[in-house]
């Protein structure tokens, strides 16, 4: 009965000797024990075992039977947990009402067969063995966040507030504090990387068993490595799968000799400058690291980067000791505190003269413009197109000048726009200097750029739409009156030719206003969980023999954990077969259409003002990207590609891609697209990924 090479333990409950004669013998079996008697002796506990999987009881043998009955067995703490299989006759139906009150019982109604009974029995054990594996789990959980609150207690974090210098506190941190991190969380080796600018890369120290005496130093580069832009981003991050596919890992992995299963990693960046990072490997009790080993990670390195902040301030004042005995509203503290305001805000501030010679560049500024180093001059910042722009600005003299924006052509990055001001000061026996404050608004263009599309098309959609009404029934009459001229028309007439013709562009108009509906009147989708391989395979069969005429290749690339997607399958069919088309059209007789799938999240947030997108269940997105090697466009018609009545085709209405537009925000996802004429055509999709974060990916 079951496959388990341990016992099963039952007892069997019944005041009937021939039914529980019958049932001991439908229950033989040598992986079985199962101990019998009757209601008096069970609920005395004579003859149960003292840990039984599972309790039968026989109640079409207990006369007027009622659930209160076995209650006080069921209170026992041995026992609440336990599955109580119920034998109840069809004239006993009324019991049902009470038995399921506690959802550990369980009831076959009379005649059993053995099949039933071995089925039921199975399953019972089943569900008690998922409940007690995930109360483990609970427990698991339940004793890492007990963790949090202990923190400062597991790590003796009092301790670093006993160090004077940054570098004494580096060392205690290399040590003694990795050890005490690594039996807090029960990881395999636990160790503190030193952040080397001018080599990118990080020192790990490798301590004993104590964590007194360091017995290596390994420099591992961080060049190609994700850990360097998590220090930029100041970001803590779980590595697992195909993460650990990472370069500084692979490297770490050679020189530490062992697998590497699991690794977490978080910075510690002061002052908007890295400087350090604690590396987690292995958990010793599981295979993946918990979000609450991040949390406890996350708030231990934020408070020692609070203290290490407090050091770093000191050693940087070398007046310190004058400035305890300067007066409170003196310009020498006055200017200090100024400094390091200016150092810790998030915008970019720079205070340039007439001669566009910068004074001053506070460190937000490298950050902002993604500079390696401060320039000298403001000419040096921009472009000249934009450096003309800012002059003439100036030359106005009206200032303050607010609120101004910019698109700067940086590396890597598409779309980079700057909202800027400009102040005037005198200093310095009044000579003008100008404060050019800035920061990256690309989010907010983004967003913007959304909320205008959205109110256009939904404006046009109504408008459409009833354009569309009003049409569509003169068009119908005109349909009609046709028909009936080519039926009274003589074979053989050349006005035949004239009413086809009439037919043949009434039923043109009547698919455009039928486009014009689905556009205006998009289809609420009714998403469910799905594959997106299986939607692409559906959409590719479709097109196979035009693939195939056109000589055009299909690359297919799949992430190994894809999650599985939560949408209408039919719209995002429709969306496919739409880019499809596109793509197949903007090519010539030989080509290459590439489909990639992998997890992602979402880089807009969801702009939802008419509350029709579906509850996502999580957070979690997939990207699609479909890239041609097409005809392409210029980037100027970026904007309008999903305008409604937009095409660069000779032939078309120019909905197809308003929309899919209109399908995927339905969906809350985002459609963007990248192009270069003569180079091709790139689509990036998002759709809101299911809970179920893996699935493996369905056979071609």
């Amino acid at each position: 009965m079951n496959k388990s090479t341990r016992q099963i333990s039952i007892s069997l409950v019944s005041n009937n000797e021939e039914r529980l004669k019958k049932y001991l013998e439908l229950l033989a079996d040598p992986t079985n024990k199962v101990s019998a008697g009757t209601f008096e002796l069970a609920f005395h506990e004579i003859f149960i075992e003292e840990n039984p999987d599972l309790l039968i009881l026989d109640v079409t043998t207990y006369e007027n039977f009622d659930y209160r009955i076995v209650e006080p067995l069921r209170i026992q703490k041995k026992y609440q947990n336990l599955p109580f299989l119920f034998l109840i006759s069809a004239d006993q139906s009324g019991l049902i009402q009470q038995l399921y009150k506690d959802p550990h019982n369980r009831i076959l109604v009379e005649p059993v067969n053995k099949y039933i009974l071995i089925s039921e029995i199975n399953h019972s054990l089943h569900v008690s063995n998922l409940e007690r594996k995930v109360n483990l789990y609970k427990d698991i959980v339940d004793g890492e966040k007990k963790l949090i609150s202990y923190m400062d207690e597991l790590l003796e974090l009092s301790r670093i507030t006993d160090y004077s210098t940054k570098g004494e506190m580096l060392n205690f941190l290399q040590s003694a504090f990795v050890k005490r991190l690594e039996l807090a969380l029960a990881v395999e080796i636990c160790v503190a990387g030193v952040y080397l600018e001018d080599k990118k890369s990080l020192s790990i120290q490798i301590y004993d068993q104590e964590g007194r005496k360091s017995q290596k130093e390994i420099i591992l580069s961080l060049e190609n490595s994700r850990i360097k832009n998590l220090f930029e981003q100041n970001f803590p991050l779980i590595f697992e799968k195909e993460l650990l596919l990472d370069p500084f890992i692979q490297e770490l992995e050679e020189v530490l000799g062992f697998k590497i299963s699991g690794l977490l990693f978080t910075p510690l960046v002061l002052l908007h400058n890295p400087l350090a990072g604690f590396i987690l490997i292995n958990k010793l009790y599981r295979a993946d690291f918990s979000e609450n080993d991040l949390a406890f990670t996350t708030i231990a390195a934020q408070k020692v980067v609070y203290q290490l902040e407090k050091l770093e301030l000191v050693e940087r004042d070398k007046y310190q000791d004058l400035l305890k005995t300067l007066p409170v509203d003196s310009a020498a503290k006055n200017s200090l505190l100024l400094e390091r305001v200016l150092s810790a805000v998030d915008f970019g501030l720079v205070i340039f003269d007439k001669d566009y010679k910068i004074h001053y560049f506070n460190p937000a500024s490298v950050n902002t413009l993604r500079l390696k180093k401060p320039v000298e001059r403001l000419d040096e910042l921009f472009e000249s197109e934009i450096m003309e722009q800012v002059k003439g600005v100036i030359q106005k003299g009206d200032f303050p000048v607010v609120r101004q924006e910019v698109q700067l052509n940086i590396e890597t990055i598409s779309d980079f726009y700057l909202g800027y001001s400009i102040y005037t000061m005198e200093w310095d026996y009044q000579k003008k200097y100008y404060i050019l404050v800035f920061s990256e608004i690309s989010q907010t263009k983004r967003i913007q750029a959304e909320i205008i599309r959205m109110d256009r098309m939904a404006s046009l959609g109504i408008l459409s739409s009833g354009i569309a009404h009003e049409i569509r029934n003169p068009l119908a009459g005109i349909k009609a009156m046709a028909q009936n001229m080519e039926e009274e028309l003589p074979e053989g007439s050349q006005n035949l030719e004239y009413v086809s013709r009439i037919l043949r562009q009434v039923d043109r108009l009547d698919n455009l206003l039928r486009s014009f509906f689905t556009y205006a009147k998009p289809l609420r989708p009714d998403p469910k969980e799905c594959h997106i391989k299986s939607i692409i395979d559906e959409v590719l069969a479709l097109f196979k023999r035009k693939l195939r005429e056109k000589n055009i290749d299909v690359v297919e690339q799949y992430a190994d954990d894809l999650a599985q997607v939560f949408v209408d399958a039919s719209q995002i069919q429709q969306v496919l077969i739409n880019m499809m088309l596109n793509s197949i059209q903007a090519m010539g007789e030989k080509g290459k259409i590439t489909i990639t799938a992998f997890n992602a999240e979402k880089q807009i947030p969801t702009i939802d003002r008419r509350k029709r997108t579906p509850g996502l269940l999580s957070n979690k997105f997939i990207e699609i990207i479909l890239t041609d090697t097409g005809v392409g466009f210029d980037a100027g018609l970026k904007e309008k590609i999903f305008n409604p009545f937009f095409t660069t085709k000779s032939s078309g209405t120019g909905l197809g891609l308003a929309i899919v537009y209109q399908i995927i925000r339905e969906h809350g996802g985002q459609i963007d697209v990248e192009s270069e004429r003569g180079k091709g055509t790139k689509f990036r999709i998002l759709l809101p990924a299911s809970s179920n974060s893996e699935i493996e990916i369905p056979a071609t």
